[in-house]
């Protein structure tokens, strides 16, 4: 009954309206493919550079140890960037490979917040900081934890 009311009884192809509704069909899946993959791509920059910066920190925290120093992590939200110091005696905490010891993060990497870093995060000559601490990414989209007393740091 449907098809006798879209083709008549003799034609061999497709009526316009047929080729209509599935252009418009077709277009709405290609649009919302468009819309969850540019998304998806943003969220994998963002989790790139949390990683990245997490690596970093694991790095600063294993060269210490093995130089048997103490250094910290301060972390300015405003500018958006972390900064890797020895304590002894205040001088740049530059790592292998790193021709600086402040870290700046892309645009579209936002600090908003960070607790138990009030001014920064004290690291013993085990690695391990004097409190645990997080930095909250993209208003709660993200978040690094660094946990006290083992050291470990993970993002969530």
């Amino acid at each position: 009954i449907i098809r006798r009311f879209f083709m008549s009884k003799y034609s061999k192809g497709f009526t316009l309206i047929e080729l209509i509704a599935t252009m418009v069909i077709a277009s709405i899946l290609a649009s919302s493919l468009v819309t969850g993959y540019r998304t998806y791509n943003e969220w994998l920059k963002v989790n790139e550079e949390i990683l990245n910066m997490v690596n970093t920190l694991r790095q600063a925290r294993d060269y210490c140890i093995e130089a048997n120093e103490n250094f910290y992590l301060s972390v300015d939200t405003g500018a958006d960037t972390y900064t890797l110091e020895y304590i002894n005696d205040n001088n740049a905490l530059n790592l292998p490979g790193q021709n600086d010891n402040v870290f700046t993060m892309p645009s579209f990497v936002d600090f908003t917040a960070s607790t138990g870093l009030d001014a920064e995060l004290v690291f013993n000559i085990l690695g391990e900081p004097t409190e645990g601490a997080t930095i909250t990414i993209n208003t709660n989209e993200r978040t690094i934890n660094i946990v006290s007393p083992t050291g470990y740091i993970y993002a969530d």
